[in-house]
Parts: C-alpha cells; structure tokens; sequence
C-alpha cells in the first residue's frame, strides 16, 4: 500500500481492512485529519486507488495510522466491497 499527501509518499502495510477503512502499519505518519490518496494492491485486482482521509495516529510498538475511505461512488470502492466479500465467504 502506498499513501500520498502533503508532498510525502508512504509505503505502509494494511490491518484491518473494511469496507469504511483500514489501518496502515508504517514507521512514518500523516498529520491528523490530513487528506490522503491511497494506492493497494489486492490480490487478483488491479491497484485500486481511493481518497481517505487521517482519522487516528498509534504511536510505537505497532505505528500507524487509521484511515477512513471517501468518495463513495468510485468503482475502487466497489471494487474493495467486492474484494472483502469474497475474502468473507472463504473463510467461512
């Protein structure tokens, strides 16, 4: 996963991914509230790329931000939504 704002891009690992957000492991962080674009390689997708926006910061041992999805339409979206349910009913 890459995250861009603020002139800085991030490389990061995502935990916790839902249809409304996730959370990205990475040594380095965004200001709160800060407006980002994300791109994520899901596997058997094309990258998808999506607009979120900084909704919490965790400091050391596990650093890394929450991020929360906007911009509902997109077809990326659809395309995550997709993506976690066919991950859901697989596991089941």
């Amino acid at each position: 996963m890459q995250c861009r704002a603020q002139g800085l891009v991030i490389d990061g690992l995502v935990e916790d991914l839902s249809r409304s957000g996730m959370f990205v492991h990475t040594p380095r962080t965004i200001g709160l509230w800060s407006e980002v674009e994300i791109d994520i390689d899901l596997p058997g997708e094309q990258t998808l790329h999506l607009s979120g926006e900084v909704v919490r910061l965790q400091a050391a041992p596990r650093s890394g931000m929450g991020l929360r999805l906007v911009g509902e339409g997109s077809q990326s979206r659809r395309s995550l939504a997709n993506f976690i349910m066919r991950q859901h009913a697989v596991s089941r």
